[in-house]
């Protein structure tokens, strides 16, 4: 900002909205008057002028044109002080200017409560240069969000972080993460809270709505460190993320992990519980972005060492939200791993934070913790063959619903309606009926009209995928293909955003679904084009989809690849189809174990059955199909029970009929 009173007092001027509608009003009596006297000024005039004019006509033609002109410049006068005033209004926005392309920007706004110099505003953007390097632009911004302004923390706070994300957005000076906060006047402690233009969308939200971080005055070089790891982690770019890690992220949480390992014994449970949930934080978005579960077996372990410090009597607060960040980490790594423990004990974390965050004290980290919990509840519900979780998980997104509505916050909605679908549309496919993939498709539909392209791509892209799989159930329960091809189209408009280069294995998510859809496709229809089609997406998906990065999703489509090379080999003379899907299946069978995914374990062997039915080998069909309907019920997936039993029994039908011929 300018350092000279006079242009600042100018500038507050300009920027007063209040004097700006006060300029109206004399303005459009200015014009009025002017007007006035360009028909006093005719009257005046000598005769010999006026006797021109010969009409009564050209008299007022002439008073006319002299209006125009005046009103001309009045006009152009207006629009340099519009331009003038736009100038300064900017300047004051955007003191530093425009960000640097390529580059991520964080901004650092006005502090309530700060010195004429902002001194403390300068301490905070000295210690993140000094943190974080050139890799990221550290600029003023030119406003100051407020909170505990109206008297309801939570709203302030939800109001204040909307006029950051505007700010953010602003289209010539777009932004990554906004600092704002403000000085308690009685401790004089520095107030520090963040709004984030990239994760204000689907995923598990790292920072709440009213978390916040409190720092002395002239904090030192630890708490500095810990301030650049939440700024580090929050500015993440949504796209090309990899290189920020490896520039940033990680050389600051490098720093963090040497002092958290030597905290010394005087520091206070407060600033240790801050530095190693920093530290953990960082972690958390390493092991998010590199795909790294070393550094999410960090983030945990380091996470349960701040609940330590962090006690629920007397910072319950702090308590909460290290349990929910806890949450987070077991969650993403659940995600990547087999089993199902990590998942449960994600579940039990966010369980612990809303004995806190209740619905009374903290609506919106309610809502937040109940649709985190109902996204590890759904995961969970996935390998599970009952579905109790995914009940459970329903049940969770529609308490979240309770209080982020559409109206409230837009952008979280549409992340638990996309959710909420996702969970109704698992339930959908253990069921008979399609009452729930229905509500499904309704409720990815609801997320649409806030997850638009041009808003949230790779939201939309997430969301569109989403919609092709409950269209997709669908089409497979009808005798039409109208739902199908729509699946085709949503999965075709997912990888619009969803590019391998963007998003490697959302990419191959969305290619593997697109080949269900083309297979089933195929399977109705007298050619092959659209199997030849379907093997061509799965084998796309198997290029980023290795066993190495991530085995159980490696196997799924192993599985789906078998399964549309099994419809082609049946439409064939020989048998090297079949014996390649017969291959496939195997793949698929080396991680999709009973005792890991009992469900899937089960799908593969009704498949390999199939397959193997076609080649003749009845006898292992027989014993593939008995062992599917062991974990197929009528209760936990009938239609696949029905599947398995309708094999089964024809099969052994071919062999009773075989033994009758021999």
């Amino acid at each position: 900002m300018p350092s000279d009173q006079p242009r600042k007092r100018l500038q507050d001027i300009f920027l007063d909205p209040k004097a700006i509608a006060a300029l109206f009003a004399p303005a459009i009596a200015a014009i009025l008057f002017f007007i006035s006297l360009v028909f006093d000024l005719w009257g005046k005039l000598p005769d010999a002028i006026k006797s021109r004019a010969t009409t009564e006509q050209q008299h007022t033609s002439i008073l006319l044109a002299l209006s125009a002109i005046v009103a001309l410049l009045l006009w152009i006068a207006f629009a340099i002080l519009f331009s003038l005033w736009n100038l300064c209004w900017e300047r004051r926005r955007h003191p530093d200017g425009k960000p640097k392309p390529g580059k991520l920007a964080i901004y650092v706004a006005e502090l309530k409560g700060d010195d004429k110099e902002g001194s403390h505003r300068n301490h905070i953007l000295l210690s993140l240069r000094q943190q974080l390097g050139a890799s990221v632009q550290l600029l003023r911004a030119g406003i100051g969000p407020r909170a505990q302004e109206k008297g309801d923390p939570e709203d302030d706070a939800l109001a204040a972080n909307r006029q950051g994300h505007k700010y953010l957005n602003h289209k010539k000076y777009q932004g990554d993460l906004l600092i704002w906060g403000q000085i308690i006047q009685d401790s004089k402690l520095v107030e520090i809270r963040f709004t984030s233009r990239a994760h204000d969308g689907a995923e598990q939200m790292r920072f709440n709505f009213t978390e916040k971080m409190l720092l002395a005055p002239d904090f030192g070089s630890e708490l500095a460190t810990a301030l650049a790891a939440i700024a580090a982690q929050l500015a993440l770019p949504a796209l090309n993320a990899g290189k920020y890690v490896a520039d940033v992220l990680i050389p600051v949480a490098e720093k963090l992990r040497k002092i958290v390992a030597n905290l010394p014994p005087s520091m206070g449970p407060d600033q240790r519980g801050l530095l190693l949930r920093s530290y953990a934080d960082a972690e958390l978005a390493i092991g998010e972005q590199h795909g790294n579960s070393d550094a999410l077996i960090r983030a945990i372990a380091v996470y349960r060492e701040a609940l330590k410090e962090y006690a629920q009597e007397s910072a319950p607060f702090e308590w909460a939200t290290t349990q929910n960040k806890l949450g987070n980490a077991l969650w993403r790594l659940g995600e990547r791993e087999s089993g199902t423990e990590r998942l449960e004990a994600a579940a039990a974390a966010y369980r612990e934070a809303l004995k806190q965050q209740t619905r009374e004290k903290v609506p919106f980290d309610w809502a937040m913790t109940q649709n985190n919990l109902g996204t590890a509840l759904g995961r969970l519900g996935m390998r599970e063959s009952g579905t109790e979780s995914l009940e459970s998980a329903v049940a969770a997104f529609r308490e979240a619903l309770k209080e982020w509505t559409r109206k409230k916050v837009p952008l979280q909605w549409a992340t638990t309606q996309n959710n909420l679908g996702i969970a109704l549309g698992t339930l959908g496919e253990r069921e008979g009926g399609t009452k729930r993939l229905e509500a499904a498709v309704a409720a990815f539909r609801e997320a649409l009209k806030v997850w638009t392209r041009e808003k949230v791509p790779l939201d939309w892209a997430g969301t569109q995928n989403n919609l092709g799989n409950a269209l997709r159930t669908l089409g497979e329960r009808e005798g039409s293909t109208k739902r199908l091809e729509a699946a085709v189209v949503a999965y075709r408009e997912a990888l619009k955003e969803w590019t391998r280069e963007k998003v490697p294995l959302d990419w191959a998510m969305t290619q593997n679904n697109l080949g269900n859809a083309l297979s089933t496709l195929g399977e109705r229809e007298s050619g092959t084009e659209r199997l030849e089609d379907a093997v061509a997406a799965y084998r796309e998906a198997l290029k980023e989809r290795t066993r190495k990065k991530v085995s159980l999703w490696w196997a799924t489509t192993q599985n789906n690849l078998g399964a549309a090379l099994a419809r082609l080999g049946e439409r064939e003379s020989g048998t090297e189809r079949l014996q390649a899907a017969v291959a496939a299946f195997h793949e698929a069978l080396k991680e999709r174990t009973r005792e890991k995914v009992p469900l899937q374990w089960a799908g593969t062997q009704n498949n390999l059955g199939d397959a193997l039915e076609s080649m003749g080998k009845l006898e292992e069909a027989a014993e593939s199909f008995r062992l599917a309907l062991q974990v197929f019920t009528p209760e936990n997936h009938f239609p696949m029970y029905t599947g398995a039993t309708n094999n089964l029994a024809h099969v052994l039908e071919k062999l009773r009929a075989g033994k009758e011929n021999e």
